[in-house]
């Protein structure tokens, strides 16, 4: 039922499209909402639910407004319905190998089979969690904050300072976008700790990661991504199963209402930001970027492996790709028409300037094909692991990587990927297998 109401909406989008773009994306919003009360069941697909959450947030109700009202961001002028029409078109491809990786696989929502409704059934043996990793965590995240203070000027600074001729992406991912994406997942291990154990002291060290994580976040450029890498992974653990509508709403809440919020404090002292609501935000022109490269960018350039090393780079500051010559943000008729040189251009739309038409499905059916073994991964019932918290951090990265490389997806997901880690092998020595046979064993 649900594959068929998404076809059905697909070709409905297109259609509407055709007619008129802003429809297009209406109907995409419908679309989205429909996927989000059909993944209500708790064994649907986390990845599915933060991915139509994302698609509804950046891609469908702003993009159909900024449409309805000729808006114009970075002195671009108003794009024309051609070029709209083609960044739907891409939208829609992407959308389509996303669920097209998902032929196959069982329907979430049939009724389980009468074991898995008597294994959902059965009571739970306690697991035992995090034994006592609190204090090294915390060592861990101070260590991350102190290395904030070596580097200030590089905590307010993104795309680089007005009136400087470089980034200096590397000293910002060392000292300012690693650090606090340690920060933030070191409270989110000590939180999942917190609420397994339930000590007074669990919490305490909880409370205390969480003012560091707070402080350390703001003020800052990129807040969205670090909020959203740093915290959306304990979020996944307490709603991904249970709690669904509450996890989706938190993902359109963090995005839409505190994105330009905390934007407006860490850009106004600099750059003169005012506070612009959803959807007439910069932050929200992902699609209104696409459709100015695509009705700016001359056909020539476009082909199939044009630049195919290059993309391998994509997710990365224009200073560290391999090619930056072969960079589509980089080519004149785009930097001569955008006041930035790194925009909102989502990976799907980078596949397809080296694969045509075919790229953004391709790069559907490749991101999908991985998160299928992601939500295998997550199980709110797991012990705290490496494993885990590298799962619940990838998925947590899906949604600013499916934005666009403003700084580059790579440093977030990096940085969030060594601290859960770090997390993980410090619990990997407590293993709650003994102490559920000890429980077991008293039981009988």
């Amino acid at each position: 039922m649900r594959a068929l109401s998404f076809w059905s909406g697909i070709a409905i989008a297109f259609l509407c499209g055709l007619l008129e773009p802003a429809w297009g994306y209406a109907a995409v919003c419908a679309l989205s909402l429909v996927q989000l009360s059909m993944l209500r069941t708790p064994g649907a697909s986390v990845f599915l639910l933060i991915h139509y959450a994302t698609i509804l947030t950046y891609f469908s109700v702003a993009p159909a407004m900024q449409i309805a009202a000729d808006v114009s961001f970075w002195d671009t002028g108003v794009i024309g319905p051609v070029a709209h029409m083609q960044a739907l078109t891409l939208l829609l491809l992407y959308m389509a190998g996303v669920e097209a990786a998902r032929l196959g696989l069982p329907d979430a929502t049939a009724p389980a089979p009468a074991p898995a409704r008597a294994r959902a059934a059965a009571p739970e043996l306690p697991v035992a969690g995090v034994a006592h990793p609190a204090l090294l965590l915390l060592s861990g995240a101070v260590s991350a904050f102190g290395s904030l203070f070596i580097r200030p000027d590089l905590n307010f600074i993104a795309r680089g300072m007005p009136g400087t001729e470089e980034n200096l992406p590397v000293d910002y991912i060392v000292y300012s976008t690693l650090p606090k994406l340690i920060v933030l997942v070191c409270f989110v291990a000590l939180a999942i700790h917190a609420m397994r154990r339930g000590t007074l002291w669990a919490w305490c060290a909880a409370g205390l990661s969480l003012a560091m994580a707070a402080f350390a976040a703001n003020p800052v450029n990129t807040a969205r991504q670090v909020l959203l890498i740093g915290l959306l992974p304990l979020f996944i653990h307490l709603f991904g199963r249970g709690r669904r509508w509450m996890l989706a709403l938190l993902i359109f809440g963090a995005i839409a209402g505190l994105g330009p919020v905390l934007n407006l404090v860490s850009r106004g002292s600099f750059w003169g930001e005012t506070l612009a609501t959803f959807p007439f935000s910069p932050d929200f022109d992902a699609m209104y970027v696409v459709a100015g490269i695509l009705e700016r960018a001359s056909e020539p350039e476009l082909g199939w492996g044009r630049y195919l090393l290059s993309a391998f780079s994509f997710i990365l500051p224009r200073d560290l790709k391999l090619f930056p010559d072969f960079d589509p943000l980089g080519w004149p008729a785009i930097l001569g028409n955008f006041s930035q040189s790194n925009l909102s251009l989502p990976p799907f739309t980078t596949a397809y300037f080296d694969f045509g038409l075919a790229g953004p499905v391709m790069f559907g059916l490749a991101i999908s094909a991985g998160f299928r073994v992601l939500d295998r991964m997550v199980d709110p019932r797991a012990a705290l692991s490496g494993s885990y918290l590298c799962a619940l951090v990838l998925l947590a990265a899906y949604v600013p990587f499916l934005r666009g490389p403003i700084l580059g997806w790579g440093p977030f997901a990096a940085s969030g990927l060594i601290a859960a880690l770090l997390a993980g092998l410090l619990s990997s020595r407590f293993r709650p297998v003994r102490r559920a046979a000890r429980y077991a064993a008293r039981a009988a």
